[in-house]
């Protein structure tokens, strides 16, 4: 069941850990640990580095790591979720705070596991407690901060989606959900100069929407308001590839393919990520892959099960894909 987090935000916010009682366990990265500790001295009672997020991984640091009273998820996406893999099954106080914005993983019960190179999603935890440290954060490079705005901006091409799939499927569309989902996508629009520029009201304005979206989201039981065809770019792009990316880039891209797929406000969409400073033409990816990965995005919804969208009832031919990679790269 959902539970609203508490949201302590500010300036030098993480000094708030320094008040904790009991056995505290730290999780977190080398940078993300070396900021904190300039930011002030802090000594809990363990330390753990995370390496990656394999299944067996977590399962070995949940048997070997000794009892304790709070875990404290500091970096990333891998830290908060390593934290709320420990915290999970333990049953114990969790407290994350996230160095960077990039993800909503520090507002979601889920987290994401590998398993054979693959994302799964374990467990079931709201996180309850989040700092959120507008100094450790603007530390962080600017389009990696930038890149969070992906999963609100993913909102105009996954509700386009949705409604496809209940008209098309049978799938349940709840209008009044939709439009909560739609609020969402108008406050980034309107407050897109101050996430663009990593501004305290733009830290605060990406980390609420995240909040809001994961609280719709939990109420209907699934992520079909944020999550569409663009989502499915992101995924066939890491299947292709067998590589990581920055998650915002490659929904940046699936945002840029798919609403001109669903001639869906295309050039609305990409001046919203515009300003906003999403990386659409994800420059970890050649042009190649980019081919390659909407060549075969049919095959790997069809393979994987994954939602019903654009993907299913429009062609993407030879022609689209090239007109939509002379779109992107000028050229």
């Amino acid at each position: 069941m959902y539970k609203k987090p508490h949201i302590e935000s500010g300036r030098g916010a993480t000094r708030l850990l320094r008040d904790l009682q009991g056995a505290v366990q730290v999780v977190t990265m080398e940078l993300p640990w070396r900021l904190v500790q300039k930011q002030m001295a802090w000594a809990p009672a363990r330390v753990h580095m995370v390496t990656d997020m394999g299944l067996a991984t977590l399962e070995r640091l949940d048997s070997e790591t000794p009892p304790c009273d709070v875990v404290v998820g500091i970096g990333g996406g891998s830290c908060v979720d390593t934290a709320k893999y420990l915290a999970w099954k333990r049953g114990c106080r969790m407290i994350l705070v996230p160095t960077i914005i990039s993800v909503d993983a520090p507002l979601t019960n889920m987290i994401a596991v590998r398993v054979d190179k693959s994302v799964q999603y374990v467990g079931d935890i709201f996180p309850e407690e989040i700092i959120v440290d507008y100094d450790l954060i603007q530390l962080a490079p600017m389009e990696l901060n930038r890149a969070g705005a992906c999963d609100i901006a993913s909102i105009h091409t996954a509700l386009w989606d949705w409604k496809l799939a209940a008209d098309r499927n049978g799938e349940t569309y709840h209008t009044e959900v939709a439009q909560l989902a739609l609020e969402c996508l108008r406050e980034l629009d309107r407050n897109a100069d101050e996430v663009y520029n990593v501004t305290p009201k733009g830290i605060d304005t990406v980390v609420d929407l995240f909040r809001r979206e994961v609280e719709f989201c939990a109420r209907i039981g699934h992520s079909r308001p944020e999550e569409g065809s663009e989502h499915l770019v992101a995924y066939a792009m890491e299947h292709l590839t067998r590589r990581h990316f920055i998650h915002g880039d490659l929904v940046g891209l699936g945002i840029f393919a798919m609403t001109r797929l669903q001639n869906n406000k295309h050039d609305w969409a990409v001046d919203l990520m515009r300003r906003t400073g999403l990386r659409y033409s994800c420059p970890d990816a050649s042009r190649e892959e980019v081919r390659q990965c909407l060549e075969t995005l049919k095959e790997f919804r069809t393979k994987t099960g994954f939602f019903f969208s654009v993907v299913d009832v429009e062609p993407l031919t030879g022609d689209f894909i090239s007109d939509a990679l002379r779109a992107l790269y000028g050229t």
